[in-house]
């Protein structure tokens, strides 16, 4: 796990700092001091450079912004060739206490992001009271930059404009205080890899130990809250916030994290990724675009055999469910998931399968006979529709096979539903989607449905 934003050079470790980083160092894979101004950018790489996992960023907080100038930009620069500083920042807008004029503020932000850009490393964005202003500075300068929108606290535009541009959103503490729940709510539109973690320690405790000082191995009670509103583990998020901040801080990433997976297992359900071909084209996808997914590498480069998915999955028993869901379409791979679904079912033959599918399997396979063959082998077929008429379906689902694809896709739903297979029909809450001509869609199909929050990751225009 990773702390992406505490101080630990702040007078508030003075006393125990060395111990502090001792436990951070047994605890955590990293942590992120971050600084506020140039000479408590100094202190910070000085931290950093007592812990072999201790990072540093350099950067002047907008409250700070009246005390330097354009003229300052050389000394940012050469203050982050630093071996041990991983970013820019922090930096932003405040306008909470206006400790700096407005304008100022704006100036020495550019400044730093020009910077960032110049030495391509991210930046960790502070905005309080200043969610319009830092949305559209945002569209204006963030081009080709990377970073996080650090302690994120909750405003819907700020959110889309930074997923629009690639950041990363960051939780911390106050995601945990009983009162924040429309804070939680926007983490359900998070893509699974923007999402980091963080303390902003000593501030800002999480709940469990909320009026003490903070300190970067509480940035555990912070995973906990987000998991449980995720419906995910401890683990898992664990593991997606961990490949996420060495993603965008370019730290190491172990051969582990790195690999291609074949299954993957998220809470107490397995996952089988046959393919990263897709028939489909949806607006909203991910694929080519995004290689991990829930902290997983699901790109594969190669169409591994049938064998090397039985080896990994090992004892299918232990599963609540086994689901083929990867980067692509499994029927793309048809007698691959055929013949290890058989050896599932032979060993496991109370565990569901399921398979998410896009539902063009006649026009991918050209055999009408796969629901007849799969009797057994699967127990529920999830078909991702995203529409409720064939104009929207082709708007935004996209798929290679042209004006053919609705009507097979409703023979493959309406055959399925009839020789006993559960069917699920799936849609994402796109802009303009029409939630309601969905449901009565599902209604008319005889199949229940379930309706995906939308996660942005590129402006939806596009």
């Amino acid at each position: 796990m990773i702390d992406t934003h505490a101080h630990l050079h702040f007078p508030q470790f003075d006393k125990d700092r060395d111990e502090i980083i001792k436990e951070c160092e047994e605890k955590l894979d990293a942590v992120i001091t971050v600084g506020c101004d140039l000479e408590d950018s100094k202190k910070a790489i000085a931290v950093a450079e007592k812990g072999k996992n201790i990072y540093a960023s350099v950067g002047i907080h907008p409250h700070e912004a009246k005390n330097y100038s354009e003229k300052d930009y050389e000394k940012i620069v050469e203050l982050a060739k630093s071996p041990k500083v991983v970013a820019l920042g922090e930096m932003g807008l405040d306008f909470y206490r206006n400790l700096s004029p407005k304008e100022k503020q704006y100036e020495i932000f550019l400044m730093q992001v020009e910077a960032a850009r110049e030495l391509n490393l991210p930046v960790i964005i502070h905005t309080r009271n200043a969610a319009g202003e830092m949305a559209e500075f945002i569209r204006k300068h963030f081009d080709g930059v990377r970073g996080v929108i650090h302690c994120f606290s909750g405003e819907r535009e700020l959110l889309e404009a930074a997923l629009d541009a690639g950041l990363f959103i960051s939780y911390a503490g106050p995601v945990t205080y009983p009162k924040n729940e429309g804070l939680r709510e926007t983490l359900k539109y998070v893509p699974s890899s923007r999402l980091l973690i963080e303390t902003d320690s000593p501030y800002l405790a999480p709940q469990p130990v909320r009026g003490k000082r903070n300190k970067p191995t509480y940035v555990a009670y912070v995973a906990m809250t987000v998991a449980e509103v995720l419906g995910l583990s401890f683990t898992d998020i664990d593991r997606i916030t961990t490949i996420n901040a060495k993603r965008l801080f370019n730290l190491p990433i172990t051969q582990e994290e790195e690999k291609e997976r074949l299954v993957y297992q998220v809470g107490d359900k397995l996952y089988i990724n046959l393919t990263a071909e897709c028939p489909c084209n949806c607006k909203f996808c991910f694929r080519g675009k995004e290689n991990y997914i829930l902290g997983y590498n699901l790109n594969l480069s190669r169409e591994p055999i049938a064998e090397e998915y039985m080896y990994r999955i090992k004892n299918p028993k232990v599963y609540s469910e086994i689901v083929f869901c990867g980067y692509g379409e499994p029927f793309e791979r048809y007698e691959t998931l055929k013949k290890v679904a058989t050896w599932i079912k032979k060993f496991a033959k109370d565990v569901p399968v399921r398979v998410d599918t896009c539902g063009l399997a006649y026009l991918i396979t050209g055999n009408r006979s796969v629901l007849d063959e799969l009797k057994g082998l699967v127990d529920t077929f999830s078909v991702s529709v995203n529409a409720s008429s064939p104009e929207e379906y082709y708007r935004v689902v996209r798929p290679k096979f042209g004006e053919k694809s609705w009507e097979e896709l409703l023979s493959f739903i309406r055959d399925a539903r009839e020789k006993g297979f559960n069917v699920v029909i799936t849609a994402v809450d796109y802009p303009g989607f029409d939630r309601k001509s969905f449901e009565e869609f599902a209604r008319q199909l005889g199949v229940n449905f379930k309706i995906r929050p939308f996660k942005r990751f590129k402006p939806w225009e596009e």
